[in-house]
């Protein structure tokens, strides 16, 4: 039921200023879940989760955390009758978010990615998921009108072999797919097939991002 494949995180930008981040299954039931700590004492989310629809919501508890989803069903719309299946979906959800977001912590702290960040001169250190890197990569990128994507492009001539994938990676999760072909070529499958250990870890998490 976890299947990353199944599973997709994204992100909106609240009026508020909060930034939001929900989780979209793919296939059936297809649905889109925002899942949000909620106070148990006073029903409604914790501050730093911004604002959400506790009237239209689902208040209910996880390992005895109690949150609400904001969910909005693509197919159908399950009638009253149907809470506990509702239940089961958004379960998932979150067990799949935490799966996802596990992935990119993983990520964030190969050796590699660590190295290519501090070369880059990028900080990811307060990213907690991809969209947060993103995130950081688009607003750093912007603020140095396109510098950042210069100093990947300059970098990826002069690193090692196994090391190009870890930069082609990076660029793919910064959805900056384009340059990261620019940069790989028509060979970048050979490239990724000559990189091991956890220079390929941090390659392929990149590149698999949900």
């Amino acid at each position: 039921m976890t299947d990353p494949k199944k599973w997709q995180i994204g992100s909106t930008l609240a009026d508020d200023g909060t930034r939001r981040e929900y989780i979209v299954h793919l296939v059936s039931p297809r649905f889109t879940a925002r899942v949000v700590r909620v106070d148990p004492f006073e029903q409604q989310p914790v501050e730093k989760e911004g604002e959400a629809d506790v009237v239209n919501g689902f208040v209910y508890q996880i390992d005895r955390r109690t949150v609400l989803c904001e969910i909005d069903w693509t197919d159908r719309i399950p009638d009253a009758d149907e809470r506990d299946f509702a239940a089961h979906w958004l379960g998932e959800a979150d067990r799949a978010w935490d799966r996802l977001r596990s992935h990119f912590l993983r990520w964030k702290a190969l050796s590699p990615v660590q190295d290519m960040a501090s070369r880059i001169d990028l900080d990811i250190s307060g990213c907690s998921s991809w969209s947060d890197y993103t995130e950081a990569f688009c607003s750093e990128n912007d603020r140095s009108d396109g510098d950042l994507v210069k100093r990947v492009r300059h970098l990826a001539n002069v690193v090692s072999t196994g090391e190009v994938p870890v930069l082609i990676g990076m660029l793919h999760a910064a959805d900056y797919s384009r340059v990261a072909d620019q940069i790989g070529g028509g060979d970048i499958w050979r490239r990724l097939s000559r990189t091991c250990g956890e220079h390929a870890e941090a390659a392929a998490l990149a590149i698999m991002r949900q």
